[in-house]
């Protein structure tokens, strides 16, 4: 190392005024530029030759061999350094988007049947539903063992509005149940505080659109088609 500095001096001590008056001095460090006769910037020959083109490793190391006593020098450029990641390439991304719709018939939301006529029940609720394609709806009413009793199974009804081709967007939708022939005297039920249930409602919903508009066009090579519910930390791959 000592011979490579003296080596360097000596060649400083040579160049004189071709690195623009600068005097060298044993540990100055020379301007990266000087000026030309056009009083423009331009690379220092004395600073490329100190410290431009030499990056020769030189490592020294003194050790007592047992690992309890040990020094190392070596020149800042050549410590050790990790690369930093640059940019190479660019791929698009692009995402396929599907049927989403959503329904909201949550809080106290309940169809209560009251007596229209002697034999006669009927009642309704609303609930909401927000998609992004338009839709299709329907509605079934099952009967539990206290409804199967009280009506028949061709005695009851059950309808929802709007149904058919609804856009996108957010809609409220009505659901109505009706029964009728209603036979109250050969059951044995008695007249109750509370409401009693009697069933429930099934909402069905299907997109409003031929399923070959939206089979195709958006393909890739993912492995797997529809991945399975995962963890929150989504480790699929």
């Amino acid at each position: 190392m000592v011979k490579k500095i003296l080596v360097v001096a000596a060649i400083l001590a040579m160049a004189g005024t071709a690195f623009g008056g600068w005097n060298f001095k044993f540990g100055d460090l020379p301007p990266q530029t000087i000026k030309d006769a056009n009083g423009n910037d331009i690379p220092n020959p004395a600073y490329e030759a100190l410290w431009g083109s030499d990056r020769s490793v030189d490592w020294e190391v003194n050790s007592d061999g047992g690992g309890s006593y040990t020094q190392r020098k070596g020149e800042v450029w050549n410590w050790p350094a990790t690369y930093d990641f640059v940019k190479i390439g660019q791929l698009p991304v692009r995402m396929e988007i599907g049927f989403w719709i959503q329904l909201d018939c949550r809080g106290s939301k309940k169809i209560i049947l009251k007596q229209r006529m002697v034999n006669q029940y009927g009642g309704q609720a609303t609930c909401t539903s927000k998609t992004n394609v338009a839709t299709d709806w329907s509605v079934s009413f099952n009967r539990n063992d206290l409804g199967s009793k009280l009506f028949g199974s061709d005695k009851y009804a059950a309808a929802i509005s709007p149904k058919d081709n609804v856009p996108a967007g957010s809609t409220t939708h009505t659901i109505k149940v009706k029964i009728w022939d209603v036979n109250l005297g050969s059951t044995g039920v008695t007249p109750s505080k509370d409401c009693v249930d009697i069933g429930t409602v099934d909402i069905k919903v299907r997109p409003a659109v031929k399923p070959n508009t939206y089979m195709s066009g958006c393909t890739g090579s993912y492995p797997v088609y529809s991945p399975p519910p995962v963890a929150s930390d989504v480790t699929w791959w």
